[in-house]
């Protein structure tokens, strides 16, 4: 009975000394954590950012600024085709993200690009790093890119449409500068009364380009949605293409504008058109703001005045236009995530008003204008100018709530494709109208499979 209570003692004592041995273990096993992690945050790592900025002067001090606050993230540029189009911009980044290059975060040049990638599983969601900043991204930013309910992509960029008007014109014709509310009626009597001469001394009173923001401006600029009702429904026999697509083949019978055969044929420059004052006016975004003091080149000798986008009548919302935006996203491969969310925050907040206008609500829109405009007065309505893109009224109509991954298909092979059988084909709206909608209803469709 005694050896077996010394037995069981023993038994004891080696059961007591195994598990001091697995605590001393664990113990140091835990105490090992703080130090590995702490060496995983101190380690510097590299990330690679493409964009198409072909001056990279306002990406190398937004670099240089973020990593002198983050000494462990190297950040290297990597254009993507200097001087290159969207498309093929887009199409490059595609090539090498599906090549397995490394790829951390991106430039995309609008929503309908950036959710049309986030809905191939291209981009990282950002929905949980936000929650663990403690960030509520509507307060933060003017627009984002949403996709299924999560946010992929932010603005570095923003882009409020309006309309750049010649000074002298104006002047010359009598008219004041345009202010907010004005209507399309308006518009059209402004681009009327701005036209002048025949022939090869034709200037036109406007300058419409090829994009589907001029085939109905009224829907990026009033609308929600430019391209849809809902999910299932599209827009495109909305009652805003009876009154555009009318009011557009007026302006050109009276030849305010250039007939849309022209453009389309002649493959014009935009900027070229209004810098050459073969138009008074021209419809397009703040990204020009830069153009109208960069005389070297564009050489022109005349103000420009700057008024905000006209509404279909006086029953529409006063101060809505279109507020778009170039976008950056986390690639979903990218092995340095926290790193280049980090970077993304950064480029899309306060690097933001190094390269133009911010989508940031914390920005200084007004210093930020001041900044680009000085030296260079003499080319500019400034007061018109702060007017138009800082009005307590101005506020953008789209809204992310509703995002479809095939809106560039519409815009290119509905909106525009329906535009140019309008002008060129000489159909009706109705005729115009039934063939968007049947070939909206077919995209729709196939993207529901």
């Amino acid at each position: 009975m005694k050896r077996n209570n010394r037995f069981l003692i023993m038994i004891s004592v080696l059961f007591l000394l195994l598990l001091s041995a697995c605590s001393g273990s664990k113990e140091s096993s835990s105490s090992e954590k703080p130090e590995d992690k702490k060496a995983e945050e101190e380690e510097v790592v590299e990330i690679k950012y493409f964009n198409w900025d072909a001056d990279q002067t306002a990406i190398n001090k937004i670099i240089a600024d973020f990593e002198a606050e983050n000494p462990n993230i190297k950040v290297k540029s990597e254009v993507l085709i200097p001087g290159g189009t969207a498309v093929d911009n887009m199409t490059r980044m595609d090539v090498l993200m599906s090549a397995g290059e490394q790829v951390d975060v991106v430039s995309i040049p609008n929503v309908d690009q950036a959710v049309l990638r986030a809905a191939n599983g291209m981009f990282e969601p950002l929905d949980d790093y936000f929650k663990k900043d403690k960030l509520d991204i509507k307060e933060e930013y003017l627009i984002n890119a949403a996709y299924d309910g999560k946010v992929y992509a932010l603005p570095h960029l923003t882009n409020y449409w309006y309309v750049l008007l010649n000074k002298d014109h104006l002047d010359e014709a009598g008219l004041p500068v345009p202010e907010l509310g004005w209507t399309w009626e308006d518009f059209k009597e402004y681009a009327t009364k701005l036209s002048k001469g025949e022939g090869k001394d034709k200037r036109y009173g406007v300058y419409f380009h090829t994009w589907g923001e001029y085939a109905n401006p009224i829907l990026f600029a009033e609308k929600e949605h430019p391209y849809m009702i809902d999910e299932k429904k599209s827009i495109f026999d909305d009652k805003s293409f009876d009154y555009w697509f009318e009011l557009r083949r007026d302006l050109e019978k009276s030849g305010a504008i250039k007939p849309f055969s022209d453009v389309i044929g002649a493959e014009l420059n935009y900027r070229t058109e209004f810098f050459n004052e073969e138009a008074s006016m021209l419809m397009t975004a703040s990204w020009t703001v830069a153009d109208v003091g960069n005389v070297e080149k564009y050489p022109h000798d005349f103000k420009t005045a700057f008024a905000p986008m006209p509404r279909m009548s006086e029953d529409s919302s006063l101060g809505s236009t279109n507020i778009a935006g170039e976008f950056s996203a986390v690639s979903k491969n990218s092995k340095h995530k926290e790193a280049s969310y980090k970077f993304l925050k950064y480029v899309t907040a306060e690097g933001s008003q190094v390269r133009g206008l911010s989508s940031w609500k914390d920005a200084d829109g007004e210093a930020t204008i001041n900044n680009m405009v000085a030296g260079k007065e003499n080319y500019y309505d400034v007061d018109s100018l702060l007017h138009t893109l800082f009005n307590d009224e101005v506020k953008g109509a789209y809204t992310s709530d509703l995002a479809i991954s095939y809106g560039n298909e519409l815009k290119k092979n509905v909106l525009e494709a329906g535009f140019t059988k309008f002008m060129l084909d000489g159909i009706s709206v109705k005729e115009a109208k039934e063939y968007m909608v049947e070939e909206a209803n077919k995209i729709i469709e196939v993207n529901k499979k």
